[in-house]
């Protein structure tokens, strides 16, 4: 081998490294980007369903409300 020969293939090596590299950099970025969606997707959820939560919370404490009234009255009317 040549001394030219031995300059272009340290140069290919270099390339293929840098090519190795920046896929690896390419792939941990896609997946950050894949969980940091999902993260963001999952927490939109859990806000969606605590809202939903507390709203049937709240319903259920107006109709157990109401119940009792109506069994009050139910009460009354017994006597």
């Amino acid at each position: 081998m040549t001394h030219t020969d031995v300059e272009q293939l340290r140069q290919w090596l270099d390339i293929g490294i840098k090519a190795v590299i920046g896929l690896i950099i390419s792939l941990v970025g896609w997946d950050y980007k894949n969980v940091k969606t999902t993260l963001i997707e999952l927490q939109q959820s859990k806000y969606e369903l605590t809202t939903q939560i507390r709203i049937t919370q709240s319903e259920l404490t107006h109709l157990r409300k109401t119940l009792e009234r109506i069994e009050s009255k139910l009460d009354q009317l017994k006597k």
